[in-house]
């Protein structure tokens, strides 16, 4: 392989691994947001809206985490 080539995917790989970190820290504070607005409200509407998205939120974070480690594996 080129140097060319391991400097190109050398360079997605960091861009991604930003972009992933970036997107945990973002997931972070929007669970943390949404875990304060759980402990304020007393609406089961909106109690039932907050304990979903908090699901997505878990979600999302679980993948980006997984997408995470097997970032780092191919090293």
């Amino acid at each position: 392989m080129s140097k060319f080539v391991e400097k190109s995917k050398l360079r997605a790989r960091k861009q991604k691994l930003l972009s992933i970190e970036s997107d945990i820290k973002e997931l972070d504070d929007a669970m943390k947001t949404a875990e304060s607005c759980f402990n304020e409200v007393s609406d089961g509407d909106l109690l039932d809206a907050l304990i979903y998205e908090r699901a997505a939120l878990e979600a999302r974070y679980n993948y980006l985490i997984r997408e995470l480690k097997a970032l780092e594996a191919t090293r």
